[in-house]
């Protein structure tokens, strides 16, 4: 159902992409527009914004909407719930009990990414206010396949929010346990950002994107799973200031994060384009993850609560987990804001 149009240009619509329906936020006066695919993990697919009369997507699209239910092919923005990262042979123990998760990562041994990244969510709510678009998606246990189900036997509620506002995207979510016993979870998103944003001159591919993130310390990994605590990198290691990206690929975690006051920030700036997209990830953000692919024009900065496999983590030594557990009853709320601003070259 479309909301009626606003004096300020803001709406809600109903449309398609390609043949899978998705919810797109909107705003007829500055060009700004964010699509939804509710029934493929409720990923925004597709994000753009205008400057000086040009539409710039801010995000990497997948190809097709059977791409991204299949797994194969990531992009948009994922929703990484109740494991961002992998999970060690895909199984782990909480309170005396051994649960066994799908094995999901290109090798078929770990579990990846959580299990709402292609589940079908439900929108429930939405609107426009003075200055924004917003809309509210809700998953269930339900609403996962079995197998899930029976890998994570917990009772939940996710409440899943984007609001549009000018060139910004505010990503809310909102946990609440429904059961009986404590539940156990780690959150986290996955922008693919487009890098560069325009192919310039000065940007013509993503190694020329200048990159910050607010961390001196890594996690030592292998095969994406932490091997201790975050450990501190050389000034020439780390993105503390900006500097450029550079052809090296990356999969690398960063922890002992740096604040300022409520909030961390990290962002990459596109000399060519003019612009600097900042992420912005309240204190439940614990890590932040940079994450590129070869062949492909896109960069992840990515905020996690955890690290990957913090569900396991405690069992194998590593103290710094950061895994939630939440009470019967509890409810728990982050926020994550998305901005594409100008900046002088």
């Amino acid at each position: 159902m479309e909301v009626p149009n606003q004096p300020n240009g803001y709406r809600v619509e109903a449309g398609f992409w390609q043949t899978e329906p998705v919810v797109i936020l909107r705003n007829d006066n500055n060009g700004t527009q964010a699509t939804i695919a509710t029934g493929i993990g409720a990923n925004c697919v597709a994000w753009s914004i205008t400057k000086d009369g040009q539409r710039i997507e801010v995000l990497e699209t997948p190809p097709s909407p059977q791409e991204l239910r299949s797994r194969h092919f990531k992009a948009g923005i994922p929703i990484l719930w109740p494991f961002p990262g992998r999970v060690r042979e895909a199984r782990y123990t909480f309170e005396g009990e051994e649960y066994h998760l799908p094995r999901t990562d290109k090798g078929g041994i770990h579990h990846i990414h959580g299990l709402v990244l292609t589940a079908p969510w439900h929108l429930t709510q939405q609107g426009t206010g003075q200055n924004q678009a917003f809309a509210e998606f809700t998953i269930r246990p339900a609403d996962l396949t079995e197998e899930d189900r029976a890998g994570y036997p917990f009772n939940f509620e996710l409440i899943l929010r984007y609001t549009l506002a000018e060139r910004s995207l505010t990503i809310d979510l909102g946990v609440e346990n429904q059961g009986q016993s404590s539940l156990p979870f780690g959150y986290g998103l996955h922008p693919y950002f487009r890098a560069p944003l325009v192919v310039s001159e000065k940007t013509p591919d993503r190694s020329e994107c200048l990159v910050m993130l607010p961390s001196s310390n890594r996690w030592p990994t292998v095969d994406g799973l932490p091997t201790g605590g975050p450990e501190a990198v050389k000034p020439a290691e780390n993105f503390l200031s900006w500097r450029p990206l550079g052809s090296q690929l990356f999969d690398h975690m960063y922890g002992k994060i740096i604040y300022d006051g409520d909030w961390s920030l990290a962002g990459f700036r596109d000399p060519g384009a003019g612009l600097v997209v900042l992420v912005r990830a309240d204190r439940h953000f614990e890590e932040w993850v940079l994450f590129t692919q070869p062949n492909r024009p896109s960069l992840s900065i990515e905020p996690y609560t955890c690290p990957p496999n913090s569900i396991n983590l405690a069992a194998e030594g590593i103290a710094e987990d950061g895994l939630i557990t939440l009470p019967p009853g509890d409810t728990w709320q982050t926020r994550t804001i998305i901005e594409v601003n100008d900046f002088n070259v």
